[in-house]
């Protein structure tokens, strides 16, 4: 196996124990523990390119942000 697949592996069996954890979160405590473990999972398997993924999900928020001011 290649390196890039262990680690896909690996974020793959990682998350089944995660998951189970999350049951037993509020859901603000919840929101937020997603948040990083997403960021986390994003940097560790695309690394630089991360920066291309959070450019589009803030441009379209503030596309739908702007937009919802205008109706």
């Amino acid at each position: 196996m290649s390196p890039d697949e262990l680690v896909y592996l690996g974020i793959l069996a990682a998350s089944i124990p995660v998951g189970f954890l999350f049951r037993y979160l509020s859901p603000p405590v919840k929101q937020g523990a997603a948040l990083l473990l997403g960021l986390i999972i994003s940097i560790a398997t695309c690394g630089l390119h991360t920066l291309h993924s959070l450019c589009t999900v803030l441009g379209t928020w503030l596309i739908i942000k702007i937009n919802w001011q205008l109706v």
